[in-house]
């Protein structure tokens, strides 16, 4: 490897003198000068510094990853993590007792298939898939969906972290008790959106499953998530006021060095908290309003002026407006106030002529929405989803929407691939493969109950478009 990725002999190569050579194009987040300077007293530091100082210090960042390592059942965070944590522990000590532990754990990322072959998961989705498909199954009268939701509700009711399994104080984490993971139990790091999703799953398809006591706990761990602000963080709420982006080393990613409130997490957070204030009123009644009359706040703060809200974890503006429109409603604002009115006039305008949506991932980089070169299922379904939830009264544009998709749906029932609308800090675009599953379902299944539940006598209806299978 050495021979084929360095130019001379490696042995020859003065690593010192490129430690700040890096192509443009690999570093679209360039370190800051303040932290270049640090780099630079850093190493001139390490010229002086006690090496009981630096051992001790050590030891404590290797204490820190043994317990992650612990608490997530030997898979880390992620796997970059998992290995670089492997590399530290085995620098230290090459027969480390939880080198074996933390490599088996690694095998949890990898998998295999004729498709693709072997590959490595940035991250695990299933319990993040698992609500989604709940949501749209709740709503869909198809035969055979039952089993589907008995197994799915009951798959995913036990994935809720029942207790701490580590001292979270001393990790210096928030109590993760009630919490669901974006991938599974094991991996244990909840978020506050995902908990909220995976709730809404089961209070919407089998709330038995949960009780009441459970869904307190699940609604704890998602209060304790809320900002200042009135947003909720992901992982965990900010822990700092004080700007550290500066700070960032990594130069491939934005945005990564603090929690921050976004729109995604706080919708989510606000939908749970109205399905369980509709099944438990009384159930803490007050946190719980309160919680929500700030998390309202901060959307309506968050919306830009042209009634689209930012996203941080799909593209772009299609994604933070289907939350920012549904987090409204379910903090009660009513769906003729001008604000969702707003963002669905914005949507309106960015239909295509094919009746699709289509956002090209640049928006997230230009700071301004790019058409994407076609129509995409997937960023359809958030359209249509948006506007039945706002009860657009265009049902011609609804109607030819829901002509693209069943004019792109696949004989096998099906939507095809396409761009990849994930993101993730900024810069990297992630492939949920699910999306185009779920989502065109959610949103054809909403629109069937919309025209039904407001079918008028003597309204005129829209005609759809022509079908490929007609």
């Amino acid at each position: 490897l050495r021979t084929e990725l360095y130019v001379g002999r490696y042995n020859r190569i003065d690593f010192r003198a490129f430690a700040s050579s890096v192509r443009k194009e690999d570093a679209p987040f360039r370190a800051s000068v303040g932290l270049r300077i640090l780099f630079g007293l850093s190493r001139l530091y390490e010229r002086v510094q006690p090496e009981s100082v630096r051992a001790r210090v050590l030891h404590g960042l290797r204490q820190r990853m043994r317990s992650d390592l612990r608490a997530s059942s030997y898979l880390s965070l992620s796997p970059v993590n998992g290995l670089l944590s492997i590399l530290a522990l085995w620098s230290n000590d090459p027969n480390d007792a939880e080198i074996e532990q933390a490599v088996a754990g690694l095998d949890a990322w990898f998998w295999e298939d004729a498709e693709q072959g072997s590959r490595v998961a940035g991250a695990g989705s299933v319990c993040w898939d698992t609500s989604f498909a709940l949501q749209a199954l709740a709503i869909v009268p198809l035969a055979g969906g039952a089993e589907a939701l008995v197994r799915g509700s009951s798959f995913l009711a036990g994935q809720q972290i029942a207790t701490a399994t580590f001292d979270y104080r001393a990790a210096n984490r928030i109590d993760p008790t009630g919490g669901w993971c974006f991938s599974e139990v094991r991996h244990g790091w909840p978020v506050s959106d995902c908990t909220a999703e995976a709730l809404i799953a089961l209070l919407q398809t089998q709330p038995q499953r949960l009780g009441q006591e459970d869904t307190a706990r699940a609604c704890r761990f998602i209060l304790r998530c809320q900002n200042p602000d009135g947003g909720f963080g992901s992982y965990e709420p900010s822990k700092t006021s004080i700007p550290l982006e500066w700070m960032n080393p990594s130069e491939m990613f934005g945005g990564c060095m603090v929690e921050r409130s976004y729109v995604e997490c706080t919708a989510s957070s606000l939908i749970a908290l109205r399905e369980v204030q509709d099944r438990y009123p009384n159930l803490l009644r007050h946190r719980i309003q309160r919680a929500m009359d700030r998390a309202r706040a901060f959307l309506v703060r968050a919306q830009n002026l042209d009634g689209t809200w930012d996203a941080a974890w799909g593209v772009q503006y299609i994604y933070g407006t289907m939350f920012g429109v549904r987090g409204l409603l379910a903090s009660g604002v009513a769906p003729s106030d001008q604000r969702v009115r707003k963002a669905c006039h914005w949507l309106l305008a960015h239909q295509r002529a094919d009746g699709g949506w289509g956002e090209h991932h640049a928006s997230r980089q230009m700071r301004r929405y790019v058409d994407a070169l076609e129509g995409l299922p997937v960023q359809t379904a958030w359209a249509l989803i948006t506007l039945v939830e706002a009860r657009e009264s265009n049902v011609a544009a609804l109607v030819r929407a829901a002509g693209f998709l069943e004019l792109t749906q696949l004989e096998s029932g099906e939507w095809p691939d396409g761009q990849f609308v994930g993101v993730f800090f900024e810069t990297a675009l992630l492939n949920y493969r699910l999306y185009r599953q779920y989502f065109p379902v959610m949103a054809l299944a909403l629109l069937r109950r919309f025209l039904t539940d407001h079918d008028q006598p003597g309204r005129p209806h829209a005609s759809p478009a022509p079908s490929r299978r007609a």
